[in-house]
């Protein structure tokens, strides 16, 4: 490999072809937009990552920090981890597919949303509400990339971005959505048992036997299904960006997160109540309880998997190819001879 072909390799856009040796760019739009570019990125490190304006307890923090404390808390937000990473691998394979063949532009809209993103941050500080402070992160990276790159690559962007949403904790919804889900988990759960023959009844959001089988269970906040709503949201509608290939199908499948979330919590209080009743209620609830939670989440991936492949059949084809008569050319007649 020759000199010049190592330069041409290691050259940077914009350089003046030495190895190492790195300048501005020579176009005054392209110059403008690595400096807004740059200031932008220090912008986020500063606001999110140095500047303590969260707070957990009474101990101030940074977003990045705040976030971390919430994630490590246990399960229910451990997904908030993984949310940036995903962001970051859909703007990798986005970059290959056709991200890299687009021209940038600048879009003077998007500064239209970065002010709108700055105005969240500030009333997030003032008001001490960290979940706006998150949510602000969000649109200004949104508004970034609309003002410095142009609508088109907006357009390609703006699930990665919005998936980010993702990551922030939603244990506020918990006083407005739990308690009526544990209602109805607990008042559909005890029909199913009266069905299959155990005489149960329901107490508020208790099931008790009224042969007194098994002690009686309580639907607590973790059995009404929020935590894995959540959770089977984000998973369906990632899931289903990446396989549908038509916007109904996407939403198709993102609604029905919600009821897969539910009836899996339906059965898994339904079973441990049979466990509790045939096993006792040891193995139903320092056993079957702990468990059962990583069964029922992995048969509501099962069904969302299924329910995709069954939105992608082309069934207009299949009717045709089944209603299409097969029409074979005769045979011949065989040819009879004498010896």
């Amino acid at each position: 490999m020759s000199l010049e072909d190592i330069r041409r390799r290691f050259s940077i856009p914009g350089t003046t072809g030495e190895v190492g040796r790195v300048t501005f760019p020579s176009d005054p739009a392209e110059r403008r937009r690595w400096i807004l570019a740059g200031f932008g990125l220090a912008l986020i490190f500063y606001a999110y990552f140095i500047s303590k304006t969260c707070a957990s307890g009474v101990k101030p923090l940074s977003l990045f920090a705040w976030l971390w404390l919430y994630w490590g808390r246990g399960s229910d937000y451990a997904h908030g981890y993984v949310v940036p990473v995903i962001a970051a691998g859909l703007f990798v394979w986005k970059w290959k597919k056709k991200l890299h063949a687009l021209p940038l532009s600048t879009t003077s809209s998007g500064l239209a949303v970065i002010l709108g993103a700055v105005t969240l941050y500030w009333i997030g500080v003032k008001a001490a509400n960290a979940r706006l402070v998150a949510g602000s992160l969000v649109v200004l990276i949104f508004g970034l990339i609309l003002y410095l790159a142009g609508w088109e690559w907006a357009k390609e962007l703006w699930f990665p971005c919005a998936f980010l949403f993702f990551m922030i904790p939603l244990n506020f919804l918990d006083a407005y959505v739990s308690f009526p889900l544990r209602l109805f988990v607990a008042q559909v759960s005890t029909s199913l048992l009266n069905v299959l023959g155990m005489e149960v009844y329901r107490q508020g959001t208790g099931i008790y036997s009224k042969l007194s089988r098994f002690m009686p269970l309580e639907v607590a906040d973790p059995c009404s299904g929020i935590r894995s709503l959540v959770a089977l949201i984000a998973l369906t509608s990632l899931y289903g960006y990446v396989t549908m290939d038509e916007a109904w199908k996407k939403w198709v499948l993102f609604v029905s997160s919600m009821p897969l979330a539910v009836i899996g919590n339906l059965a898994r209080i339904t079973t441990v109540a049979l466990v509790a009743q045939g096993f006792g209620q040891d193995w139903a609830m320092k056993i079957y309880h702990d468990y059962s939670g990583y069964i029922v989440f992995s048969l509501a991936i099962l069904c969302m998997i299924g329910l995709g492949a069954v939105l992608n059949v082309d069934y207009h084809e299949m009717v045709v190819r089944w209603t299409k008569e097969d029409v074979r050319p005769p045979r011949p007649p065989r040819a009879t001879g004498t010896r």
